[in-house]
């Protein structure tokens, strides 16, 4: 697939002219509709075609583009079962362009300011977050027997590496030492060894550090509160808040961010075995809170918690997570919104600005005493990982976490259950992992600023 930027004119060339709505873009309204369209386009293989930029002013056409290109690659993605069969054993992140198939077209975005240079950067950039969010749809689409915690761990000390930014992943002896029972607890089951993969990116002397949270569960039984098979399916998809947060990390470094920032993926498999933690088990979190494990399956709040702990002990006062985290908030706002929960209304509303300019969906949700206090019930711990029959699943989820956020941090939590896996066949995009919310991300803070309204 290419993207030639040029000036209009006249050509033999065969093309179906896609045009712009011009009501459209400036106000970023309705910036979704206008991803889904060349989603779809991206669809369409061996084809040539001419996008119009002409008629809107050219800061428009800069937005305009960066966001067609990128919604281009997202349609065109698919993921190559070929080069998986020379994945096993071997370096994923030297492999991860094969694991992608973009088609072989031809886009030819005009406009009479073809010359400029922030057109031909939001061109760049485009093509960037199209590319980055196609690694993080491969490393959610990859089986669980080809992407463990090792296999994630040896692809975020290789990423880190060739971004030139310090890497340092904890295992379980270190997750021991520092006392960070829920991780530990969660992958109890398994055989492979628990991770707290960290990157960090310094920026700016004297600047805030921003964090950012992803839930790396690589694959979900539900432990002993063991899913069902239809429950199951997909569950190697619990790491793609994770893998959106690490590739979102990618955009903002490569695009020269100014923020200083800091990466915590909590990496873990929730399984069965001799050793897995049972129903009723009280486990000790990083911050020396006690938690009562009512739910097996409620095992992402958990390794999440602790991330957050550890970012907060690093010096982060700002932190946004991302998690696959609960099928209530799917239940209330279906499979294209993301729920968020934060502690700061400014942020949340500069977030809100942010995922509508990038085209994505995102609904603030409710955060209230009542719902924390139906983790309190516990006999045996400070808290309970679980409010059995008591609704209101994505909020006890969230107030379970706020727990554990120190007062004066801003804090940012999406849900993204949803939105972050195409179940079934769709006009826009292939079934599988959809990079969701990492357009977003990199929009809000390449603003640099949780205080300001963008």
């Amino acid at each position: 697939m290419r993207f030639i930027l040029k000036c209009p004119q006249t050509s033999g060339t065969e093309t179906l002219d896609i045009p712009v709505c011009t009501e459209v873009i400036p106000d970023h309204a309705d910036a979704g509709r206008l991803a889904e369209q060349f989603n779809r386009m991206g669809k369409q293989r061996g084809e040539c075609f001419r996008i119009p930029l002409d008629g809107i002013p050219l800061e428009q056409q800069r937005e305009a583009a960066r966001l067609i290109v990128r919604s281009v690659f997202q349609g065109a993605y698919c993921f190559r079962k070929e080069g998986l069969k020379d994945l096993k054993g071997k370096d994923i992140f030297g492999m991860r362009e094969s694991l992608a198939d973009f088609g072989d077209t031809v886009f030819y975005i005009e406009s009479h300011a073809a010359e400029d240079e922030g057109l031909e950067r939001a061109v760049r950039y485009g093509e960037l977050e199209g590319r980055c969010i196609a690694h993080a749809r491969s490393l959610g689409n990859l089986p669980a027997n080809y992407l463990g915690t090792e296999g994630l761990s040896a692809y975020i000390r290789n990423l880190g590496a060739d971004l030139g930014v310090e890497c340092r992943i904890l295992g379980r002896e270190e997750l021991k030492a520092q006392g960070f029972g829920g991780i530990l607890a969660v992958n109890q089951g398994s055989v492979q060894e628990p991770k707290l993969a960290v990157l960090t990116a310094e920026r700016g002397v004297g600047r805030p550090l921003t964090a950012l949270v992803g839930k790396g569960i690589l694959f979900d039984s539900g432990g002993y509160h063991l899913k069902s098979i239809g429950a199951m399916e997909g569950m190697k998809f619990d790491m793609c808040g994770a893998a959106n947060i690490l590739e979102a990390f990618e955009i903002l470094v490569r695009e020269g961010t100014y923020e200083n920032l800091l990466v915590v993926l909590p990496l873990a498999e929730n399984a069965i075995g001799p050793e897995a933690c049972r129903m009723g088990d009280v486990i000790t979190m990083g911050n020396g809170c006690t938690v009562e494990i009512y739910n097996t399956d409620a095992e992402g709040r958990l390794i999440l918690a602790d991330a957050l702990v550890y970012a907060q002990q690093q010096g982060a006062d700002r932190i946004l997570d991302l998690a696959t985290l609960t099928y209530s908030c799917q239940a209330a706002l279906g499979d294209k919104m993301t729920g968020m929960f934060s502690n700061d209304d400014f942020a949340s509303s500069g977030f809100t600005c942010a995922a509508r300019k990038a085209g994505e969906r995102v609904w603030r949700l409710p955060m209230d005493s009542h719902y924390r206090e139906l983790l309190s019930w516990s006999n045996t711990a400070d808290l309970a990982n679980y409010a059995p029959g008591k609704g209101a699943g994505a909020s006890v989820a969230a107030c379970f976490l706020e727990d554990f956020i120190q007062k004066g941090v801003k804090w940012i939590h999406l849900d993204a259950v949803g939105p972050s896996v195409m179940r079934e066949r769709d006009d826009r995009m292939a079934e599988g992992a959809t990079g969701a919310n990492i357009a977003s991300i990199v929009t809000f803070l390449e603003k640099g600023n949780w205080d300001d309204r963008l």
